[in-house]
């Protein structure tokens, strides 16, 4: 097999597993390797072609949005749609063990996180019946957040990346992603581990937002497993259910932050809220033993068209 530097085994491992744990394997990823010339550049399997093909269409949807969001069309949904089609891109990539391309496909839609934030509040303000000048106040905020966007040329650098780097190749064999999916699942298994214990130890909102995060990375790469044609499985729909808790309790403690400038009666609303959604938030660690054994499961981390039953 001739060599390339796209092809070192070395990019694929955390380098957190210590000396032993890269060690074991690069040796892994070398016997499978040598075993097959073409483990990696072979013809694309029915895994590798679904993925391609759903990666596509995501590629772009995901330009379409920018375009329409560059011309000053800037709905909360359409924020919304491509930041949730960045994530999915990205989770494929880190899939695949593009870890750079994945990196710069995160640092593109973090460009949208403060305007999405201010459309949440915003949405939460309407839904609590908050007065008009306090409304006016967060659109003021939310215009001058548009601007520096435009001003930032925000819109034509999410462009650039997304045309680049937001698409995997196309020349990879299901061998190759079975065993990199096992490594991803190891992976989360170690981390997930680690950020259970510490956040039961300490639920402070530092680690309940890495929680979160691994959550959605989890969630994000796992609906790349299943066919696009049915409903999300249990595991799924747990995994979005926590997301959306763990979610909540971050954004009100931006909107109790925001909402110091705004009437009492907002302010002591958003209290409330962020008091029910901290108690929430803090006992999901003790909740995650489903969590924990799903994904020591092989097989609940295998494509659809892989699992047996």
């Amino acid at each position: 097999m001739r060599w390339r530097e796209g092809n070192n085994p070395a990019r694929f491992v955390d380098r957190s597993y210590g000396t032993r744990g890269i060690a074991a394997a690069l040796l892994h990823l070398w016997c499978i390797m040598e075993s097959s010339d073409s483990y990696i550049h072979t013809a694309r399997g029915p895994l590798s072609q679904q993925l391609i093909r759903t990666a596509l269409a995501y590629h772009s949807t995901v330009l379409e949005l920018v375009n329409r969001l560059s011309t000053g069309e800037e709905l909360p949904e359409m924020v919304h749609a491509l930041r949730t089609h960045c994530r999915r891109l990205q989770a494929l990539l880190e899939i695949y063990g593009l870890m750079r391309n994945a990196r710069l496909i995160a640092r593109g839609v973090r460009r949208l996180s403060k305007l999405r934030a201010l459309q949440v509040f915003r949405q939460y303000l309407v839904t609590i019946d908050a007065p008009r000048d306090d409304l006016a106040s967060v659109d003021a905020r939310l215009e001058k957040q548009r601007q520096r966007l435009r001003h930032a040329l925000a819109y034509d650098k999410i462009t650039q990346v997304v045309t680049k780097h937001a698409l995997p190749s196309d020349g990879v064999s299901d061998l190759f992603l079975l065993n990199r999916l096992e490594l991803v699942r190891c992976d989360h298994q170690r981390r997930l581990e680690r950020l259970i214990k510490t956040t039961r130890e300490a639920p402070n909102r530092k680690r309940l937002h890495a929680l979160r995060l691994r959550i959605k990375t989890i969630r994000y790469q796992r609906e790349w497993l299943e066919s696009q044609t049915v409903q999300p499985q249990p595991f799924l729909k747990k995994l979005i259910r926590l997301q959306a808790l763990l979610g909540r309790y971050e954004e009100l403690a931006d909107f109790r932050r925001w909402g110091k400038r705004l009437s009492r009666r907002v302010q002591k609303r958003i209290r409330k809220d962020w008091k029910t959604s901290r108690a929430r938030a803090k006992a999901v660690p003790k909740t995650l033993g489903w969590l924990r054994r799903a994904i020591g499961a092989e097989d609940v981390w295998m494509p659809s068209s892989e699992r047996k039953g």
